[in-house]
């Protein structure tokens, strides 16, 4: 089962729920890591169940089968996202986690560049809700709303600029089941998209380095007979096709992983915070242990008991015996 994700790289609240064109709502608006227009990815895998052309470039997503939410609900999922500038999406189409839906923009009130770039973002429970009501206070919202940070995990690729004061959960579990894609040939290309025609010729001629490990953000799916996935390069997100005889999906110890991060994602704030979570995770695993250990020695000392209760049992019934 998906956990569903928070669908950018940066997250930075520019405004919060229930304030100024928000009121009574739970929509959220994100600026992604400045003013320009960040890429937006499918938080889950599912369809795009309606599209708007007109006033604010609306696109509901709804996932395919229950995901896991941020507080733990387990439900189908629709998101609503506005202001993407140009849509490059069409309904029914479906799109795997991690694959590109759109990007952040100011299109609004029928035009572009009505606004400055942001993502609006609703989350719903539940699909089939590809809509807006009116509430009490006015506003125009997707039913069944709940609160974004209630239902988006963050991932550990994301930095988080602004939480605009909102609980968000990182995905611990992420921590043990993050994936690298070990480079095992020299001949093992790297692209700017998910298309065998799209080789990154400004990184290293459009080769990976033989040997390293970069971190997979996302495995995106198939495309053109091949599977994608979505890794972090040299500070950049980029692509690479997983051929056997050139690439393999490894797991890390946490120590290794967080070298690899840092290799491919300088030792800013989002590197150590990385190293927070891989020590967290380390440090329950050690718990972890510490605990099976314990329950152990508890299970032997219980079983040590019995077997002298049973000794002195068996020479009680000896004793009698001979009397």
């Amino acid at each position: 089962m998906e956990r569903a994700r928070f669908p950018m790289e940066f997250l930075r609240v520019t405004q919060g729920s229930n304030t100024g064109s928000h009121a009574g709502s739970k929509a959220m608006d994100f600026g992604g890591k400045d003013t320009g227009c960040d890429a937006v990815y499918a938080p889950f895998t599912g369809r795009v169940a309606r599209v708007r052309t007109d006033s604010s470039h609306e696109t509901y997503f709804e996932s395919l089968e229950p995901v896991e939410f941020a507080d733990g609900t387990v439900d189908y999922m629709t998101v609503t996202l506005m202001h993407d500038n140009v849509l490059d999406v069409r309904v029914g189409q479906v799109l795997h986690q991690g694959e590109k839906i759109g990007d952040e923009g100011g299109f609004g009130g029928g035009r572009p560049g009505r606004f400055g770039a942001h993502l609006h973002l609703e989350v719903s429970r539940g699909r089939g809700i590809a809509y807006q009501v009116r509430n009490a206070q006015g506003t125009y919202c997707t039913p069944q709303q709940i609160d974004v940070w209630a239902a988006l995990w963050l991932g550990m690729d994301v930095q988080v600029l602004d939480g605009g004061g909102c609980p968000w959960k990182r995905d611990i579990k992420e921590d043990s089941d993050m994936k690298f894609l070990k480079v095992t040939s020299g001949k093992c290309e790297v692209f700017t998209a998910p298309d065998v025609n799209a080789v990154d010729k400004s990184y290293n001629g459009g080769k990976l380095t033989e040997g390293v490990c970069y971190p997979v953000q996302a495995e995106v799916g198939s495309s053109g007979g091949y599977s994608w996935v979505r890794i972090f390069v040299a500070g950049v997100q980029r692509y690479a096709a997983v051929l056997a005889d050139r690439c393999q999906l490894v797991t890390l110890s946490p120590g290794d992983a967080f070298a690899a991060c840092v290799a491919q994602g300088g030792s800013g704030d989002g590197a150590q915070e990385l190293k927070a979570q891989l020590e967290a995770a380390n440090a329950r695993a050690d718990a972890e242990a510490c605990r099976a250990d314990t329950e152990a020695q508890r299970a032997d000392a219980a079983e040590k008991h019995a077997a002298e209760t049973d000794k002195r049992l068996a020479s009680a019934k000896e004793y009698v015996a001979e009397v």
